[in-house]
């Protein structure tokens, strides 16, 4: 009879951890092993085994560039496990669909490895591509399958011993930058394996592109780092429109600065462990990165960072939050233990999932705008757990299972209000940086695991109502296998064994053989606790588009706006709710919409307002010339060295850009992006910079980034030179043509 009670009793606890409300809120609720939204239903039959009855339609005016005769091989209404995975880690647990969404993942990153043992990006993308697969490998593939990440990140080294960026505006780098998040995922792989060789062959990789990239994209005046936000390089769906691929060069973004400042901290930590010099010098300039990001960019109103500065001859903040920045910023100890709870409970979630960004943009369908990428979801909810924010852990894991099980595969994106797959103009099956966020929920959060230089921390965060009975098997590290249980819930531990000696939930990395780890959670949730913003989705005003005649800069009313800030050198001039405002000094002016949320627009773009300004041909100052020219053609063996006498009157601040034309390849893509250094006396003062402007465009001129330099009054000379060190992606093809240098007094 007791037996039977007993029994009984098991079978309710059981009944009711399969029908629990897990998560719940006004878009879909997880309910034990399914996820029910309206009339569709997603449901763990068994660890091998889901079935979904999700469909959508295309609601959004974004063109569609899903490729229709690729065949992913997925059963949109039931997933069942057909790889053999017994080699990877094997994970149980009384949730049912944690056990099969970790199965799923295991084999899509198995589907994901190439014939030459790389990662494939995606279904739908071909390849090795850096930034994905670095940040693939820094979420969970370094622990999965270290010797496939390693091959991954070799194939992204040019022939220069430099880190590939291999996507970007305006034809890559130093367009872009964060080709440095392979830092990341190598250093990864390196505290996985504790490989000595492998760390002997990334330190010249690391060393030479950050050296490049300090010279080429670092900006002394602001600590930050020039370049386009990270991974976000659709540049018409997150800066305005105005903006020429050398105006996103010189914009400084957060997260793109967050990973070169992690890099930095790596690579001084290299040099400490192989005995080389520059560790003090690396760490110095990471300390610069971070002095930069909370002087220039921390929102002390609103408890985050803002996503950029941008702007021409004088940047400005825009005050809009970037998920992948705001989660850095807690996960690498950027932001002060202060900021890391206001960033935690500042950040904008919508029920779907938390936007790339927040506010969004109303004329721009959804891809990183108005959207949620998993990849990003997963460093958010790491973050989260960093900062002991129960809600927010559960809802970045509720989001990324939701979708997963929804569409029976780990998509590369989804539409932000309606949690869509549809929509996007591609979304890819089986996205590698998708599959490698989910699958780190099961190490990484629930056990906590986070690699050292000499083991591994525990650090788990079980939120309450995911209170369960944990196995993971066969979990390899290093020389051990290691086979793990956990109980309870919470983000501290009560008790952890190592072979059932009781001790500090740290395991060394000279382990071997096979070993036992229980670890008992304190069942307390964390305090004080912390809470989240779940909020409907909104949009930022649209931008202002000034005219500038007879003294007196104007625009056209912007729906929703209230107000207006005009701008005078980056700083605000005056607010007002008119339309137009009489220029009384020279400067650089722009104007900012603001509604009735206070939500701003993108700044207008720059408009300049100067009495002081010198032109100089450049084909008269070229060692070579082409006949009829009236133009230099600069390239890897012409006009390497030009050289411009000017001279100034006064002394002050003065910015000098080119007019170019760069012919060579889209605005939007490839590699041949053109890169000088600019010297004024013989001292080297910043990069300019000659992205591409569209294939075969060589009428189409614009202007370069502006290197702006104090100088004394008297001569000078400026020195326009090619070296290895703005050597491009391209390596062969390094070509602009070059119409006139401009001076302009600021």
């Amino acid at each position: 009879m007791k037996k039977s009670i007993f029994l009984l009793a098991m079978l309710l606890v059981v009944v009711t951890a399969h029908s629990q409300n897990i998560y719940r809120n006004s878009a879909y609720r997880w309910k034990g092993n399914e996820f029910v939204q309206g009339s569709f239903r997603a449901k763990a039959e068994s660890p091998t085994s889901i079935r979904s009855n999700y469909s959508d339609e295309w609601l959004t005016t974004a063109p569609n560039f899903m490729p229709g005769n690729v065949d992913a091989g997925i059963d949109r209404t039931h997933w069942t496990l057909r790889r053999d995975i017994s080699h990877l880690p094997h994970y149980t647990s009384s949730l049912t669909i944690d056990n099969a969404l970790f199965n799923m993942s295991l084999e899509e990153s198995e589907l994901a490895i190439e014939p030459d043992s790389t990662y494939r990006t995606g279904v739908y993308w071909g390849g090795v591509w850096t930034r994905d697969v670095s940040y693939s490998i820094l979420h969970s593939l370094a622990q999965l399958c270290p010797e496939v990440s390693m091959r991954s990140l070799l194939a992204k080294v040019d022939a220069n011993n430099r880190i590939i960026q291999d996507t970007g505006t305006g034809g890559a780098w130093p367009c872009s930058t964060d080709r440095t998040t392979w830092v990341l995922a190598a250093w990864e792989v390196y505290l996985v394996t504790g490989d000595k060789g492998w760390l002997e062959r990334i330190f010249p990789v690391v060393r030479n592109t950050l050296e490049d990239d300090h010279i080429v994209a670092f900006d002394p005046a602001t600590g930050l780092m020039r370049g386009e936000t990270s991974w976000l390089d659709w540049r018409e769906q997150e800066y305005p429109t105005w903006m020429q691929p050398a105006d996103i060069y010189t914009s400084e973004a957060m997260n793109t600065t967050a990973v070169h400042y992690r890099a930095l901290r790596i690579l001084a930590r290299m040099c400490a462990i192989l005995n080389m010099p520059g560790s003090e010098r690396y760490d110095g300039w990471a300390g610069m990165l971070r002095k930069g990001m909370n002087e220039h960019l921390w929102m002390e109103d609103k408890g985050l960072y803002a996503i950029y500065l941008y702007g021409r001859n004088h940047l400005v903040q825009h005050p809009q939050m970037e998920i992948l920045g705001e989660a850095f910023a807690i996960l690498w100890d950027i932001a002060d233990s202060r900021q890391q709870q206001r960033i935690s409970q500042s950040m904008v979630s919508e029920p779907f999932g938390t936007p790339d960004f927040f506010p969004n943009l109303s004329d721009q369908y959804p891809y990183h705008n108005n959207a949620m990428w998993p990849f990003t979801q997963g460093y958010w909810m790491k973050a989260q757990a960093k900062a002991g924010n129960e809600q927010g852990v559960l809802h970045a894991i509720s989001s990324i299972y939701r979708l997963a099980a929804m569409t029976l595969t780990n998509l590369e994106n989804m539409v932000i209000w309606s949690g869509a797959e549809k929509g996007l103009p591609i979304n890819s099956p089986r996205q590698l940086w998708s599959v490698a966020a989910d699958i780190s929920i099961v190490p990484n959060i629930y056990f906590g695991m986070c690699y050292r230089e000499d083991g591994i921390d525990f650090r788990p965060f079980v939120p309450k109502v995911l209170n369960a009975k944990r196995h993971l098997s066969n979990f390899r590290y290093r020389d051990a296998v290691l086979d793990i249980s956990l109980a309870g819930y919470g983000n501290k531990v009560r008790t952890f064994r190592l072979d059932g000696i009781e001790t500090l939930p740290f395991i060394p990395a000279d382990l071997t053989g096979e070993h036992r780890i229980e670890i008992v959670l304190n069942n307390t949730v964390p305090s004080p606790p912390l809470q989240m913003v779940l909020r409907d989705n909104a949009c930022q005003p649209l931008t202002p588009v000034t005219t500038l005649s007879a003294g007196t800069l104007a625009w056209k009313a912007v729906p929703d706006a209230v107000n207006y800030i005009v701008l005078h050198n980056g700083k605000e001039l005056c607010h007002t709710d008119g339309l137009k405002v009489k220029l009384e000094e020279d400067g650089e002016y722009a104007v900012v919409a603001v509604d009735a949320e206070g939500w701003h627009s993108y700044m207008s773009e720059p408009c300049g307002y100067y009495s002081k300004q010198q032109i100089y041909e450049v084909e008269l100052f070229a060692p070579i010339v082409q006949p009829d020219a009236h133009a230099a053609v600069i390239t890897r063996n012409d006009n390497i060295l030009i050289r411009i006498p000017f001279e100034v009157t006064e002394e002050g601040l003065y910015a000098l850009d080119w007019h170019y034309a760069n012919g060579n390849g889209p605005i939007n893509t490839e590699n041949k992006c053109a890169t000088r250094l600019l010297s004024i006396d013989g001292h080297v003062v910043g990069a300019s910079v000659f992205p591409q402007r569209g294939s075969g465009e060589w009428d189409n001129w614009g202007w370069s980034n502006a290197v702006c330099t104090r100088l004394n009054a008297g001569h000078h000379i400026v020195t326009l030179e090619f070296t290895p060190t703005v050597e491009n992606m391209n390596l062969i093809t390094n070509e602009a043509r070059l119409d006139y240098l401009r001076v302009t007094r600021l």
